[in-house]
């Protein structure tokens, strides 16, 4: 019996069992394939990556902060400093587990979880507890739990041996002399930080603290190292470190103690008086400048309700008309160029109608007879355009000398001491002045200056006639502690040493009861000096308004060591130079020379002719204390 053939329509549509084993065989293979390539690739050429994204997720960096450069005065008294500080940093995922096993607490005296770790901790830092738990809780890995702690109070926040709980080390500035430096030597604002290195920077907000910032800021360094799951460093575990290297220092050629007291006295002027703000400049001849004080200032410790004015120092950034202290300029000019003396003969009028305007005295007066010497002691603007006449018949060049004169004792330009905010002061093209500006520069109008370019005009006088850039770094020492002096400022000679004597003996009568300042007086001293009681410029108004009152002087005169600028802007009790500004003069001056030890005076006074011909007129407004500086126009 044969079978029958089975048609194709009746052939069994299921694969057959050796072809399934096939395909399963095929799939295991290609799978032990991909697995072993993929194990190949981890094992070989992945490896160091993989170890180093392993070593990343268990090691931490921390920054090393650099030191910032302390600031000195000359005789190395601390200005401002820099102290160790910690801020406090938590793993708020590893604190999550706090004093918890297997769910439980493992002691039973404490709490669990962020709660249990903020209620140790909260005694400690002096935070509440609601406040510190906040900021425990979490799933990230840092947070800034306290920012400037001491490293005594670390010291027992790490004995409570909390995980996840460590520190960044951090300094803070600090200012020893507080507010009778803060606008010279500046002051550091709130620290910012950097993102992604979570690192802090300094942020100065003014003074030597911007200036000098590059030279002061150091470089950071870094530490990364192992850590626990808590958080902490695993002991012979992995450690890299790069050392910070610390700021350069600063030494200043300013006197704290001189600092202290410019500051305090002219703070006290200007309460007395009502004045917007007021300046003080102590600098030697050679204007290494010893004190720059300028109120209001600013106390570092408290800085709620900060203006922009408190952190300004005046001495260098705020500009005036100086009105008859710049007198000096036009007469030293007469005298370099040889066209008066100091005896030299005027006959000044009550009235001098000049261009458009008629110009005159701080006190009407019929003719007087005038020594040169005594339109200096007289303040007498009058007096000064007669003598800046006759620097040539050309009014134009008489403009033009004097402006020479004018850039040559420092107006105009900036100083070379690169202080934020500085101001080169105002001083025109002299083609370009009006008709009447070409006589009101003369006594100290239409030009503005800062205090420092007011005090360097009698720097160089005092210096024989020759102007020294005023300097104000002494030197700088590096991390080393190598010191390095700056180099000295450049000097120039403005006029001859014989007519810087004929001004120094010709201020002496400014400073005497035949002067505008008797009040400036120093007993034992012979002092040289100028008032300036100008009209003051409002930017804010558009126009004069109010006036600065000034005295500027040096001592001892027969023998000059040092110059105090006095400047009292819009004074509202008292306005007039030498009564308002003379006595802070006399003040801080008085205490200069004792604290340096100045010998007194040896020299009788010059006791210079301050009228002729009899003109009893003149003598009487002088002894009645008539005569004064407002500059009358």
């Amino acid at each position: 019996m044969s079978r029958r053939r089975p048609r194709p329509d009746e052939v069994d549509p299921r694969p057959r069992p050796d072809m399934r084993m096939r395909v399963y065989t095929l799939g295991v293979l290609g799978g032990l394939t991909v697995l072993g390539g993929r194990l190949v690739q981890l094992q070989g050429a992945d490896a160091s990556k993989l170890a180093d994204r392993a070593l990343e997720q268990r090691t931490s960096t921390t920054t090393l902060y650099a030191k910032r450069g302390d600031i000195l005065d000359a005789r190395g008294v601390v200005l401002a400093t820099s102290v160790e500080r910690r801020d406090v940093i938590a793993d708020p995922k590893a604190i999550s587990s706090y004093n918890l096993r297997n769910g439980k607490p493992y002691k039973e005296d404490r709490g669990t979880g962020p709660a249990g770790a903020a209620a140790r901790l909260a005694p400690v830092l002096g935070i509440d507890v609601p406040t510190l738990t906040e900021k425990l809780t979490g799933n990230g890995h840092y947070a800034v739990v306290a920012v400037g702690i001491t490293p005594e109070l670390w010291q027992q926040v790490s004995d409570l041996g909390i995980p996840g709980i460590t520190a960044q080390r951090q300094t803070q500035r600090i200012y020893p002399t507080g507010a009778a430096c803060s606008t010279l030597v500046g002051v550091l604002g709130t620290p910012t930080q950097d993102k992604k290195t979570k690192a802090f920077s300094d942020q100065p907000l003014s003074g030597l603290e911007v200036a000098r910032n590059s030279l002061l800021v150091g470089r950071n360094g870094w530490m990364r190292y192992e850590r626990s799951a808590g958080g902490q460093e695993i002991p012979l575990g992995d450690r890299e470190t790069v050392e910070p290297v610390d700021g350069t220092s600063l030494r200043l050629t300013i006197d704290s103690d001189l600092q202290w007291k410019a500051q305090s006295a002219i703070a006290a002027k200007v309460a007395e008086t009502g004045a917007e703000s007021g300046t003080v400049v102590i600098m030697d001849k050679e204007q290494r400048l010893l004190a720059l004080a300028s109120a209001p200032s600013l106390d570092p410790a408290n800085r709620v309700g900060l203006t922009n004015d408190q952190l300004q120092n005046t001495a260098l950034t705020k500009v005036f008309e100086p009105g008859s202290t710049a007198k000096v300029v036009t007469l030293a000019a007469a005298l370099e160029e040889g066209v008066v003396t100091a005896g030299s003969r005027f006959v000044v009028p009550g009235e001098l109608p000049r261009y458009d305007k008629t110009f005159h005295d701080s006190h009407p007066h019929g003719d007087e007879k005038l020594t040169l010497a005594g339109i200096l002691a007289q303040s007498s603007n009058i007096g000064t355009i007669l003598a800046g006449e006759k620097l040539d018949t050309d009014l134009v060049k008489t403009t033009q000398v004097l402006h020479d004169y004018h850039v040559a004792f420092g107006f105009g330009a900036k100083t070379t001491l690169k202080f934020p905010g500085e101001s080169g002061g105002i001083l025109g093209d002299p083609a370009k002045y009006s008709g009447t500006q070409r006589y009101t520069v003369m006594f100290g109008q239409g030009l503005s200056v800062t205090a420092v370019q007011a005090a360097s005009v009698f720097a160089t006088i005092a210096n024989d006639g020759v102007r020294v850039e005023p300097t104000l770094i002494a030197g700088q020492s590096d991390p080393d502690g190598n010191y390095r002096a700056e180099p000295a400022g450049a000097s120039s000679r403005v006029v001859s040493a014989a007519t810087a004597t004929t001004l120094r003996n010709m201020m002496q009568a400014v400073v005497s009861e035949a002067g505008t300042a008797a009040a400036a007086e120093i007993p034992g001293y012979l002092v040289a000096g100028k008032t300036g009681t100008a009209n003051r410029y409002d930017v804010d108004l558009g126009r004069y308004s109010g006036y600065t009152a000034s005295f500027i002087g040096l001592a001892p005169a027969d023998d000059p060591e040092l110059v105090v600028a006095v400047i009292l802007q819009d004074p509202k009790t008292n306005y007039y130079g030498g009564s308002a500004a003379g006595p802070v003069f006399k003040d801080v001056m008085t205490y200069a020379l004792a604290q340096r030890g100045i010998a007194p005076s040896a020299e009788p006074p010059a006791d210079l002719p301050l009228t002729w011909g009899g003109d009893t007129g003149a003598e009487q407004d002088i002894s009645t204390g008539a005569v004064g500086d407002t500059a009358a126009q």
